[in-house]
């Protein structure tokens, strides 16, 4: 089912463009790291990582009610390259975005990771609540499913059938990551206000999924905040789609930041 042969053992390259991976300048500053996926199957044009690669640098974000303080900086780091659509490729790859991330970062994690990736006949745009274990039977653009890469080794690492964004239950962090709910979609919706915007509580159980699962059970597995989302985007390429597409995931991570950063979840 894979349309581009074996790919390569991954490496990672050195950030280019408008994405570099430099020490933050100020503990107040917000990162986000983003990818997005390349070709696969009929679709010789990814638009996720179109989309990813068009974001700004960062932006200025307004600090939360009740503070004084200046506006924040959010800092996006795109990673420079689409990540091949195949599941040994994801698995090598994420461990070693965040070990990169956080030598150019002085230790420090990113305070949120949004994955992103197409829905090819969806015309709407969805954000993913929750991520599965199990059940990776497509084959990759390698010709492989994802069993060996996924399944099978987060059952040894007794892993759980699903995982969902959420806090550590021993993190002093002060973020507050949670499922996306209604309150998540409300906040989002009023920052893109004419996108049809939704979530899903179905990521497809293809490399998506996949690393949607992968990049929260790392987080699982160190005891962190899975402070991540994935968001799934309609399949068309063209500059008018991928420009919406840009407006739809800024006001995700502004949403991100609302929800998670700036105001605990109610109980």
């Amino acid at each position: 089912m894979g349309d581009s042969g074996t790919t390569a053992p991954y490496t990672l390259s050195t950030p280019v463009g408008n994405s570099p991976l430099q020490p933050s300048a100020s503990p107040n500053e917000i990162s986000v790291l983003v990818t997005g996926f390349g070709p696969f199957k009929t679709n010789l044009v990814n638009a996720s990582y179109l989309i990813a690669s068009s974001l700004p640098s960062s932006f200025l974000f307004p600090s939360p009610k009740g503070h004084d303080s200046d506006p924040r900086r959010v800092s996006l780091h795109v990673h420079p390259t689409p990540i091949p659509v195949a599941y040994a490729t994801v698995r090598e790859a994420l461990p070693l975005m965040l070990e990169e991330f956080a030598v150019a970062h002085g230790g420090r994690r990113p305070d949120l990771i949004i994955h992103i990736g197409i829905a090819a006949p969806r015309q709407y745009y969805s954000v993913e609540s929750l991520a599965h274990r199990d059940d990776y039977n497509i084959t990759d653009v390698n010709g492989r499913p994802g069993y060996v890469d996924g399944e099978k080794r987060w059952k040894e690492l007794g892993l759980p059938p699903i995982l969902t964004p959420g806090r550590a239950a021993d993190d002093a962090s002060s973020a507050s990551p949670y499922q996306p709910d209604d309150q998540f979609l409300e906040t989002w919706r009023s920052f893109a206000p004419e996108s049809d915007l939704r979530i899903s509580q179905d990521a497809g159980h293809y490399l998506c999924d996949f690393i949607f699962y992968t990049s929260m059970s790392l987080a699982q597995l160190q005891g962190q905040d899975r402070n991540v989302l994935f968001l799934h985007v309609p399949g068309a390429s063209e500059d008018a789609n991928i420009k919406q597409g840009q407006i739809v995931t800024l006001a995700l991570i502004k949403a991100m930041v609302a929800c998670w950063l700036d105001k605990k979840h109610p109980a």
